[in-house]
């Protein structure tokens, strides 16, 4: 275990390295914090803290080519008070369209929960790849007020069992309160593939640097 933690900490390290190499202008950090609410189960009320660095290049003629962005991500659980999920990864993605995004990440997982019952805690070290769709769309934009809208799709498959062991549909709003500060709404539908779901509502604050 601490073998993989230490390659995946290099590979982590390494992409953010090859990110300022190629890098001619500012990034972007994003700091968010959230909270879930399960209105399936009563002891999975998560909070969850997530830094991110985002990366964009370009071509010559200043065209997008692919965005990268590490990141690392803590899920604590506020009811059993245990820091239940922490992540560090980096996604590599593309907006195809204006208001379509794909994007692939491979994270390392470091768990201390049991998808198949709560009641117990089972740890254990993953490697997961997560593929992310997202729709975005501006629902309305004037001088006082900046709403957007947006649907999303996560899958996600883990190394380590061989199989897809979630699928996570969202959707929500953002509301830009300044250019350093947005806030979220949104709904999330959990499919943990072959064991139980969840239906979570979450809000978040998100600090940009």
């Amino acid at each position: 275990m601490r073998t993989k933690a230490l390659i995946l900490t290099a590979v982590f390290l390494s992409s953010v390295s090859i990110a300022y190499a190629g890098w001619e202008q500012k990034p972007q950090l994003r700091w968010s914090q959230v909270y879930s609410y399960d209105n399936r189960h009563d002891d999975h009320q998560l909070y969850i803290n997530r830094l991110s660095v985002g990366f964009i290049y370009l071509d010559k003629q200043g065209g997008e080519l692919f965005k990268l962005t590490p990141f690392f991500e803590a899920r604590r659980n506020v009811d059993r008070n245990l820091w239940e999920r922490k992540e560090l990864g980096a996604e590599l993605g593309r907006d195809i369209l204006p208001w379509f995004y794909l994007g692939e990440a491979i994270q390392g997982v470091w768990l201390k929960e049991d998808y198949r019952d709560y009641t117990h805690t089972k740890k254990r070290d993953s490697t997961e790849s997560k593929t992310r769709l997202l729709l975005t769309h501006n629902l309305i934009s004037n001088s006082r007020i900046k709403l957007n809208g947006f649907a999303a799709d996560e899958y996600i498959y883990d190394f380590d069992i061989g199989a897809g062991v979630r699928n996570e549909l969202s959707g929500g709003v953002i509301l830009p309160l300044n250019k350093n500060i947005e806030t979220g709404l949104s709904w999330r539908h959990i499919d943990r593939i072959h064991d139980f779901d969840s239906d979570v509502v979450e809000a978040s604050l998100t600090v940009i640097f």
